[in-house]
Formats: structure tokens, sequence, C-alpha cells
């Protein structure tokens, strides 16, 4: 009843089948109930707020430092069990599950521990997205924007307010979510692209259990780059997805975009908090400061000296960029 194919993974980062039989059972029970509450033609009176960005890159925690700090809506561990009806999970969690009790900033591979914590909501994307894997589309996909515009508005009625996803899928999708919701905001973070490319090789040993596996997101040149070596392959996937970021934001209003790094972020977390606020509530919504960040964080660095990929993956950065044209 789970439509995403799920990659082979180690031990240590396996889901319990029974659990995900379960949940999966669960949903297909909630299903038809949450269609039946679902309010037709709601207005978009609050934005939703969307994390995007290569993974490896500081999604998480981005996510992380803006729903322990903020007062604005976000996708929890708890509402991602109910990725088949959202609104339930919703209104659940504001039952059981306090409000800023800040975060940990912890995080195996974009997978958080807590209750409390930010959840990707993997399934509700595959599911509302029509994804059976982490693929570009070729063309554009025929997905029911009209049904996105349904969903979304309920879930910001539940909320009383915007909400924060981590937005892996949907940023291949940028102008038409656009089009469907003109409130929408993009957080796009950005890393090192040789940093960033380490930290993906250190995934597919750790996450997959070889450098050889390919992880997560595949851009549209995943083709050509499965018949490369792995430090050409996370190369390419950094800079193939930046690219295709670079691309469709230019396709929206520059006002509903915050472009920021990872070395910002560590740097002056509560910096990048007040940039995102000036631009989520730009049109009139009322998201806050909840509690005050940390000063910084300790930037993850991999030492070039000591990374035998390094010198590899550089070359193979220089080549896409001279290649087919220079990311900045």
């Amino acid at each position: 009843m789970i439509k995403r194919i799920e990659p082979e993974v180690t031990d240590k980062f396996r889901k319990d089948p029974d659990q995900e039989n379960f949940l999966a059972r669960l949903n297909h029970i909630l299903a038809p109930h949450q269609e039946e509450d679902y309010i037709d033609n709601l207005p978009e009176r609050f934005p939703t707020v969307h994390v995007i960005g290569a993974p490896r890159s500081g999604t998480t925690l981005l996510t992380q430092v803006l729903a322990a700090h903020t007062n604005i809506g976000y996708i929890n561990n708890l509402i991602a069990a109910f990725w088949k009806a959202p609104v339930y999970g919703i209104r659940l969690s504001a039952q059981v599950v306090p409000r800023n009790i800040g975060s940990s900033y912890q995080s195996e591979f974009g997978r958080t521990k807590g209750i409390q914590e930010p959840h990707e909501f993997g399934y509700f994307w595959s599911e509302l997205l029509d994804y059976q894997e982490m693929r570009e589309p070729e063309e554009e996909k025929n997905i029911d924007w009209e049904r996105v515009r349904l969903i979304f508005t309920n879930m910001t009625r539940a909320y009383g307010g915007p909400i924060l996803f981590k937005s892996l899928l949907l940023a291949w999708h940028i102008p038409q979510m656009q089009m469907i919701l003109p409130k929408t905001r993009w957080l796009h973070i950005r890393r090192d692209p040789i940093q960033n490319s380490l930290s993906l090789l250190r995934f597919r040993h750790q996450f997959l259990g070889s450098v050889e596996k390919w992880g997560s997101l595949k851009p549209k040149e995943y083709e050509w780059l499965a018949n490369k070596p792995y430090w050409e392959q996370v190369a390419g996937q950094v800079y193939f997805l930046e690219k295709r970021y670079r691309e469709q934001l230019k396709q929206i209003p520059k006002e509903n975009i915050l472009s920021l790094t990872y070395e910002e972020l560590c740097n002056s977390p509560g910096e990048a908090i007040k940039n995102a606020l000036r631009m989520i509530n730009r049109q009139g919504a009322s998201v806050s400061l909840s509690s005050s960040p940390p000063d910084r964080f300790k930037i993850q660095k991999y030492d070039l000296h000591n990374e035998p990929d390094s010198d590899k993956i550089m070359t193979a950065w220089v080549k896409l960029n001279q290649e087919f044209g220079q990311l900045d």
C-alpha cells in the first residue's frame, strides 16, 4: 500500500516492516474519511514554505532551526505517520505534542528522533505527486494541481497559519506550485559543492553500504552519470540538481525566495531566521520568533587534504562547469 520504492540500506537504517505495514493499514483506513472532511474551494489564506536544496546541503538543519525557534507550523514525526490523512495528523499533534520545546539539532542523513522533530514527509510527497522513486521526470508530470491546492489549503486551515515543509520532490515543480498557490515561499539552501559531494559519499557508505550505490534524488542526467565513476556521480548529482533549482527559481517572483548557504546558516542562525521571517510575512502572514536560537553551529567540514576523493571531485566539478555552464 506504500507506492514508493525504498532503497536497500544498511541494517542500522532499515525500517521495521511490521511498523510500516501497521502505518500503511492505518492510513488506508483513514484516507476515505479524510477525503470526506476536506473543504473545497478554500482561499489561500496562508503561505506554505518549502525548504529545498541538494541532499546533504543543510536542508534538515534549516528546517529544525525554523521549527524550533518560530511559531510556524511544520511536519513533525507524528504528523508524518498520517501521510494520507495529513489534517488528522495536524489535529492530533496539536493535542499531544508540546510546541516550542526546542530541537536536538541532531539527525542521521535527514532522519530525526523525537516526536516534535521535523520530518521530510516522504510518503506524502510520493503519494501526492505520484513518484515511485526520487527521479526527476524527463517532462513535466501530469500532477493534479487542483488536488495539491485542496490539500494544502486544508492543512494550513487546520494549523491556522503557514506551514513549513522539507520539499525534495516538489523542487522539480517550482513554477507550477507557485502558479496554483501564489503565496508559496521557497527557502533554497546551498553548500560548498565539494563539501556537499563528500558528504554524499559518506551517506552512500554509511546509509547504503557502498560508495558505488546511488542515493537520494536522481536528476534527469542520472542515466549518463550512472556510467561514471562514483566521484563524478556525486559531483554531477549536486551540479545538476542545483542547476535545475536555479533555472526554476528564476521563473517566479524574487520576493518569494530566500537563498542562503549552509555556512551562513551555521555562522548566524539568528540572521537566517530573521531573513526567512521577513520573506514569509511579506504578504500578511504573522510568523514570529518564539525563542532565541544558538549563536552559531559548528560547520561540518571535511579536511580536503585527508579525503582521498577530494581532488577527483574538484576535477569533476570543474569539468561540469566547463561543459554545462558555470554555477557560482
